[in-house]
């Protein structure tokens, strides 16, 4: 049901006008049985020439409907999948970044890939399934026409097969929905794999354990399910195999004891049931596809998102005033941000409330230990997280849901996560872009690496972190915002590169304007600053730019930002 709802929010008119097609070409296919079975009652199949052209045309009709059915659908099923990619993918970009992390790349990569291409699998088998349907429905007319006593028996079992066979779907979905489970715990060990396996190499009893352990379980509990699904489901087949052979037994032996049954009508019946027999297992086989589908539907939903097809971009919906000034100070007032306290615990990280001005021209130092704030600071500082309290304002104006997005656009920031794009995007319409990257790429000490296509993309990013990290600052340096953020930027350079960063570039764009935040462990540079500012537990403290800062007593709070 969710999978029909799904397509008809999609493309309503096109899907009831191929449903209506479908069912034009199953009455035409019962109509063409219908002249069959009278010529083979009437034996004269062959003599009037008539009767020949009217079969040729009903079966005309009967491909040509139920091939343009197919074709409106599978049009449907098609665009409707690629909307729906297009749709998750936006949604993400879109989500609030702490939904993003608590999803977890694992759990998006296997919905991304696993479950929405089992939805594209049934909603694939649609199109085949709409016309079997209509087959079904047309072929049932007809069996009433000849002998509505005997169709009522045909359809009493027929909802006896599918009834029995919808048990055994609805006996397997829990077993579906536990492999799917378990196919996200199988993703996070793929990637554990991939990701530490230099750790794993290093350390044979963690290889071993991470075997034994973790995989071993997870692929048998999936094989388990598996199994019992598939076993269940293979009974329901056998069960409708049953009912097909009853319908049989029902024509020729059961029905002539009670009624009286001419020949045609028992001629008709059984053409009808061999002819249906094909439309009606491929209906009731695709069931459990419908119902893998469903549980992948259900299961993107609970990520937080939908396939609703709305296709809301994530373009500013904000104050054009926001524009006017993209320069302005910004000022964090009050600011607080509390994570969720971890499962069995009652203690939570938060960071704040503290108060903090970011203004044009002027560097700003974040410092302080790892886990005490600086990271979860940054992020609230750009937007990607909303304060638990307090507001932050730019130019003097608040930054709500309505203009957040506009708010991010002031910055340009290189994270300690960082993620290098193998494309320029969105920066070929920068005048001078070529002359601009190349400029930059040299300034970088990169030329020699790395090269610019024509359509933007990098000839390379295989290279040292280091590398990859002045790579990302190539980019800032072509977006050309007002705010520049890097978070422990400097980490992976070595000293010659290290120095030319605090002495040379901070410096220039200071010299230009903007305002510069940087979260920095390089206490031999701090003098660079013209500000301080330290992260201790969560909590905030100003410093000259001279001395060593005084400690602040921890919160108390636990868990690392």
């Amino acid at each position: 049901m969710k999978l029909f709802s799904f397509l008809l929010n999609h493309s309503r008119g096109l899907l009831v006008t191929s449903i209506l097609v479908g069912l034009i070409a199953g009455l035409a296919s019962a109509w063409l049985l219908a002249t069959v079975s009278a010529l083979v009652d009437g034996g004269g199949a062959g003599i009037a020439t008539g009767v020949g052209l009217a079969f040729a045309g009903i079966a005309f009709l009967a491909v040509g409907a139920e091939l343009a059915s197919r074709l409106i659908l599978v049009w449907i099923s098609a665009d409707a999948v690629r909307e729906m990619r297009i749709d998750l993918c936006r949604q993400i970009a879109a989500a609030p970044l702490r939904q993003v992390e608590e999803c977890g790349s694992s759990k998006l990569m296997a919905a991304l890939t696993e479950d929405v291409q089992k939805i594209a699998e049934a909603v694939a088998a649609f199109p085949t399934q709409c016309v079997n349907i209509a087959i079904v429905v047309a072929c049932f007319v007809y069996l009433v026409h000849l002998s509505w006593p005997l169709s009522l028996g045909y359809a009493a079992i027929y909802v006896l097969g599918v009834i029995g066979y919808q048990i055994s779907v609805r006996l397997a979905a829990p077993h579906m929905r536990q492999g799917r489970e378990m196919w996200d715990r199988l993703i996070a060990l793929y990637n554990g794999y991939i990701a530490g396996n230099k750790e794993l190499k290093l350390h044979r009893q963690r290889r071993m354990a991470m075997r034994e352990e973790l995989l071993l379980p997870t692929a048998d509990s999936m094989r388990r399910h598996a199994w019992k699904w598939n076993w269940i489901l293979a009974i329901g087949t056998a069960h409708t195999q049953l009912v097909f052979f009853a319908l049989i037994g029902l024509t020729l032996f059961i029905a002539p004891v009670f009624i009286e049954v001419p020949s045609e009508v028992v001629i008709g019946f059984v053409l009808m049931a061999l002819y249906v027999s094909s439309p009606i297992a491929a209906i009731v086989g695709s069931l459990p596809k419908f119902q893998v589908a469903s549980n992948s539907l259900s299961k993107i939903e609970s990520l937080g998102l939908s396939l609703s097809l709305a296709g809301a971009d994530v373009r500013a919906g904000g104050e054009v005033a926001l524009v006017a000034d993209p320069a302005g100070t910004i000022e964090l007032q009050d600011v607080e941000f509390s994570y969720p306290a971890p499962e069995e615990e009652s203690r939570c990280f938060s960071v704040g409330p503290f108060d903090l001005t970011v203004r044009p021209g002027e560097i700003l130092f974040v410092i302080g230990g790892n886990g005490s704030g600086k990271s979860t600071f940054v992020r609230l500082l750009t937007g990607l997280y909303v304060p638990t309290s307090g507001r932050i304002m730019a130019s003097g104006i608040v930054i709500d849901d309505a203009n957040r997005d506009e708010y991010r656009q002031r910055f340009s920031a290189v994270f300690s996560d960082f993620h290098l794009f193998g494309s320029l995007l969105g920066l070929s319409g920068i005048e001078d872009f070529e002359a601009k990257a190349a400029h930059y790429l040299d300034r970088l000490q990169l030329a020699d690496k790395v090269s610019i296509l024509p359509d933007g993309t990098l000839s390379t990013t295989d290279l040292s972190q280091g590398q990859r990290k002045r790579l990302a600052l190539l980019t800032a340096f072509l977006e050309d915002r007002s705010t520049y953020v890097f978070d422990e930027w400097a980490a992976d350079q070595d000293p010659v590169y290290k120095r030319v960063f605090y002495r040379e570039i901070l410096p220039d764009l200071k010299a230009r304007g903007k305002g510069v935040v940087v979260v920095s462990h390089d206490d031999g540079y701090f003098s660079q600053a013209d500000r301080i500012v330290r992260f201790v537990d969560g909590c905030l403290e100003s410093r000259p730019t001279t001395g060593e800062p005084t400690a602040v007593p921890a919160s108390d709070c636990a868990e690392p930002a």
